[in-house]
């Protein structure tokens, strides 16, 4: 849409959920799984120790449900621990930091990777752990000059009930060790930003499961005087992603995920090389690549609050409305196309009888509204009107395929025509991160 458009990919790679994976590094972690799969190594051992630490979460909120103090809880036990490695963290303790990026390191490498497969690159890995202390002591100050900040129970909290947000209670901005929030560290994040970057508009896509967080950090910014920042602010949330574990108590990576598209697409593809002939060199890059469609396609055709079910039967399907759907049409326009060129000059005389047709004449009246579907998709930043809108096209192709005609042999409006319709799959897969390929 002409934006000059920089993709962070902001980590969640600091704070006290850090301080848990540590010590569940110290109680399960081992160097060989390490080594042989880090990210699904680190999952298991968060997985351990988060079950080992959830009597703990559970008697805790239970007294802050019921107003009792909670504090006796949260100084012992597997809370002391994670604590304190995170308050090591912040100290610049050596032996935590280099576990820490140890960690942190190894994530980026792999995430990267995966990324790839999806053609997904970014311009930025950052994270909460480059939020400088400097920017967080100004946010402190601010916070106590405009009588936002309150100090309770050796914490420092924002009491939004105080400044007419009621449903959005009380937070604590700085722990009573001494350690920050996550929302302390995300609004020096904005400042920061803002100066880096100098954004007209700053968009953050993170589930609706933080919705709450992004009300807390807007009112806060509000509160310290930054409202012209907080319009140019905007959460655009999405529903959760359901799927199911391979196994009792493992988590499913993305990678898994990935692997299951490639094979369902590849036994797809040599189980029906007859009717699927426009996909030549069915070898593990394609088999790859059309799995990477088939999932993005499956999941942003959705409306973004709606829940995703990673359903691999329903994407290897090259009828109804599936990433695959897509690229079969786009191969066989393509493959339709070689060889031929449109002649603009000949267009005016050209034999224009077919479009009588209603099959031709619906299709054509899809394409006039391309511009309009891009549009609406823009304001609501909702992939799925482009996708449901591609879908439209392709499955109103069938009505006006002629098998025959190849190449030059066609009617010139007929070319046009089926040129028409391949720029605007090609440019409408391409919006929403989907790679045409073209066999």
């Amino acid at each position: 849409m002409g934006w000059d458009v920089v993709r962070v990919n902001f980590l969640g790679d600091w704070g006290k959920h850090i301080g848990l994976l540590a010590v569940g590094w110290s109680r399960f972690g081992s160097e060989e799984l390490f080594e042989s799969d880090p990210l699904r190594h680190l999952l298991d051992v968060y997985t351990k120790i988060d079950e080992l630490f959830k009597p703990e979460k559970d008697a805790a909120k239970k007294l802050r449900a019921e107003g009792e103090d909670n504090s006796v809880i949260e100084t012992q036990g597997i809370f002391a621990e994670k604590d304190a490695f995170f308050k090591k963290m912040e100290d610049g303790d050596p032996d935590a930091l280099a576990l820490w990026k140890r960690f942190r390191d190894v994530c980026i490498a792999n995430y990267t990777d995966l990324y790839a497969r999806l053609n997904i690159s970014f311009d930025s890995y950052s994270g909460e752990s480059d939020v400088s202390q400097e920017t967080i002591a100004e946010v402190e100050s601010i916070l106590k000059e405009r009588g936002v900040y309150e100090d309770r129970d050796e914490a420092w909290i924002i009491d939004f009930n105080k400044h007419g947000q009621k449903s959005l209670g009380t937070c604590i901005a700085r722990f009573r060790n001494g350690t920050t929030s996550y929302l302390l560290r995300d609004i020096a994040a904005v400042l920061e930003r803002s100066r880096k970057y100098s954004f007209d508009k700053m968009i953050y896509v993170v589930s609706a499961e933080q919705n709450s967080h992004f009300q807390q950090l807007f009112r806060a910014l509000e509160l310290m005087g930054y409202s012209d920042l907080t319009n140019r602010l905007q959460h655009v949330n999405f529903g959760k992603v359901q799927c199911s574990s391979p196994k009792p108590g493992s988590g499913l990576l993305l990678g898994d995920i990935l692997d299951q598209c490639q094979t369902a697409i590849h036994e797809f593809l040599e189980g029906n090389q007859d009717s699927i002939k426009d996909f030549q060199g069915r070898d593990s890059k394609v088999s790859d690549a059309l799995g990477a469609t088939a999932l993005m396609a499956q999941d942003l055709s959705i409306r973004r609050l709606n829940n995703f079910t990673f359903d691999v039967k329903k994407m290897v399907n090259t009828d109804g409305s599936t990433g695959l759907s897509l690229q079969y049409w786009f191969a066989k326009l393509c493959s339709k196309l070689s060889g031929a060129c449109v002649n603009r000059d000949e267009l005016e005389s050209a034999d224009y009888s077919m479009f009588e047709e209603d099959a031709y004449a619906d299709v054509l009246r899809l394409l006039i509204q391309f511009p309009d579907i891009v549009k609406s998709s823009f304001i609501d930043l909702q992939s799925s009107i482009i996708l449901t809108y591609l879908f439209c096209i392709t499955d109103l192709l069938p009505d006006v395929w002629d098998e025959e005609a190849e190449g030059s042999d066609q009617n010139v409006a007929q070319l046009a025509f089926y040129e028409s319709v391949r720029q605007v799959l090609e440019s409408g897969m391409r919006m929403v991160g989907l790679v045409p390929m073209k066999m």
